[in-house]
């Protein structure tokens, strides 16, 4: 037999049960690490455990290949072992994954808890930037533009704007030299073609109306406007920094990770409205 034929025999007998043994001292080598800079990676105990179980697996594998004769007791109770071994390996396995799926999913019910706080102050900093042509630099201000400002809403609207150009007349009686092209809303009402009637409503009101928000996460609390909700019923604050850009400010509202039970080492994103470069409102996730 020449050097091929004993090395295929060896690759044919030994490597399965020898890769058993080094993936079980692989993970278990990951599994009980918990210095340097992986630490905040180190997995669980039924990882390790689990590491184990297959490293023993991969021996007793190995040990029914050798080529020795093995007593009926040794190779019964060695079957038995491997079996509940194997049993076990897969259910630690299948705890495993379905105990991420359980943490994946917390975290994604947290991230939409916050981003369902940040929303909240979105629409309020773009009334409070419609009205007063400026952003908010605080909850406070926020708060207070809520609970005692007003917005203008539309509450009537008799006839639609003509599609048709300004006559000559209509020219004259808005003071113009020359009838325009396209009449605008507020000259077709100041010409009595159409009707627009306003009323004033409280922004809170407005803003957070139940026809508006049928699909909340939580009722909403002005009072609560900086306080990011939990899934274990606490809450922690939104951030808010102001830089001065000309005479305004650049605000930006952030929610501040981890989400939920989210591995600080897993963290990418931090969901946020506003920015400190330029005027806006919007926010950094679809």
């Amino acid at each position: 037999m020449d050097y091929f034929e004993k090395f295929w025999l060896f690759v044919r007998k030994y490597l399965f049960s020898i890769l058993l043994i080094i993936a079980g001292i692989t993970f278990l080598i990951v599994g009980m690490s918990k210095g340097g800079s992986q630490a905040n990676l180190a997995q669980s105990s039924n990882f390790t455990f689990a590491a184990i179980i297959l490293l023993f697996l991969g021996a007793i594998s190995l040990y029914f290949i050798m080529e020795k004769k093995i007593g009926k007791a040794i190779t019964l109770i060695s079957s038995l072992i491997f079996l509940l071994g194997a049993v076990i390996f897969i259910y630690l396995n299948i705890s495993t994954v379905q105990n991420t799926v359980i943490q994946l999913r917390k975290i994604e019910e947290s991230e939409n808890l916050a981003k369902q706080g940040l929303s909240d102050i979105q629409k309020l900093q773009d009334a409070y930037e419609r009205k007063n042509r400026k952003l908010a630099t605080s909850f406070e201000e926020l708060t207070t533009f809520a609970k005692s400002d007003s917005i203008k809403v539309l509450d009537k609207a008799i006839g639609d704007i003509p599609s048709r150009r300004m006559t000559v007349a209509e020219g004259r009686q808005l003071g113009y030299k020359y009838p325009k092209a396209v009449i605008s809303e507020e000259e077709a009402i100041k010409l009595g073609l159409i009707t627009r009637i306003y009323k004033m409503v409280p922004v809170a009101d407005y803003t957070f109306s139940k026809e508006k928000d049928d699909k909340r996460l939580y009722d909403f609390e002005l009072d609560k406007l900086n306080q990011m909700r939990q899934l274990d019923n606490t809450t922690k604050d939104f951030t808010v920094k102001a830089v001065a850009a000309d005479s305004a400010f650049n605000v930006l509202f952030q929610a501040i990770p981890p989400y939920g039970p989210q591995d600080p080492a897993n963290i990418k994103d931090t969901f946020q409205i506003g920015s400190l470069i330029e005027v806006n409102t919007k926010s950094n996730w679809k």
